[in-house]
């Protein structure tokens, strides 16, 4: 009887491979879908639950939000399995991809060309980044692409290091923060997100002429979806259909786009990152396929 019962148990586990799925292949129940915590959580939420739905109507799978505490973390969670896709930023998925193989599935329309703002007080009327030597200098989160490593990187190529041409070098737990360093005095000037710099404007949470944008960096890749390299083709080719189908046209599509800063959506390669990945290897960020 003991034998018959254990065969019993076995019978559902081998018929979840005999559609040729091998033992331990990747079939979540839900998607954890998780974003880079480059602000408050209440605005993450607001921002990502409508895409969230959005996702789980066109795909017919179950979505869900994961929502981090901070750049490390998300990492952590995708590496242990713990996320499923993943908006990163172009510096943690160089840094995913080479920990974990991240696979890039799509990008926004934006993203191929992004900026990163140095933004001072309004009423300040100093015309340069130079002019600033000597005040304090804040970056967003350690890990985040626009708030950090890219403004850092064309600093450098300026002629600038941070450590030595101002009092103090801040990191800020986002750019919003960043923002309000800044509007507030608590630092001289600092580097955020220009998309989010301008949401911030749009929604009033900064008013107008409270910050002024000083200079804005070069362009370079940044954010992507990334999904797990174990994810099979009948889930991620869903997902991707889904946000390329997201069409400015249609009015409800037009108002979750515009949420998430895009126009639309574009397949994405890793050859788009290769810019980022140079950059984070200068700085010691991600190494190379050979550990170098």
């Amino acid at each position: 009887m003991r034998r018959f019962l254990v065969l019993l148990l076995l019978i559902p586990a081998l018929s979840g491979c005999a559609d040729g799925d091998p033992p331990g292949a990747y079939l979540p129940a839900t998607i954890r879908l998780g974003v880079l915590p480059d602000q408050s959580a209440y605005r993450l939420r607001a921002r990502y639950l409508p895409l969230v739905s959005y996702l789980a109507a066109a795909t017919s799978l179950d979505v869900e939000l994961v929502l981090s505490n901070d750049y490390p973390e998300l990492l952590d969670q995708f590496a242990a399995g713990e996320l499923d896709i993943v908006n990163f930023g172009g510096l943690t998925f160089t840094q995913a991809e080479a920990r974990s193989g991240a696979d890039p599935l799509v990008t926004r329309d934006t993203d191929l060309a992004f900026t990163s703002c140095y933004i001072v007080p309004g009423p300040d009327t100093r015309s340069s980044i130079r002019d600033f030597a000597g005040e304090a200098f804040a970056f967003g989160p350690r890990l985040s692409t626009s708030g950090h490593l890219m403004p850092r990187h064309f600093l450098g190529l300026a002629g600038i290091d941070p450590e030595k041409t101002f009092s103090a070098v801040r990191y800020s737990n986002g750019h919003d923060h960043t923002a309000a360093w800044v509007r507030d005095g608590e630092v001289a000037i600092g580097a955020v997100n220009c998309v989010i710099l301008e949401a911030l404007l749009r929604d009033r949470r900064l008013e107008p002429g409270e910050i002024r944008v000083l200079e804005t960096t070069p362009t370079y890749a940044n954010y992507v979806w990334a999904v797990q390299p174990s994810m099979p083709e009948d889930i991620r080719t869903p997902l991707r259909d889904a946000f390329l189908a997201l069409d400015a046209t249609v009015p409800e599509q037009r108002d979750l786009l515009r949420l998430l800063g895009a126009n639309g959506y574009l397949p994405a390669g890793r050859s788009d990152f290769d810019g980022i990945r140079l950059a984070a290897r200068a700085l010691g960020l991600v190494e190379r396929a050979d550990g170098k």
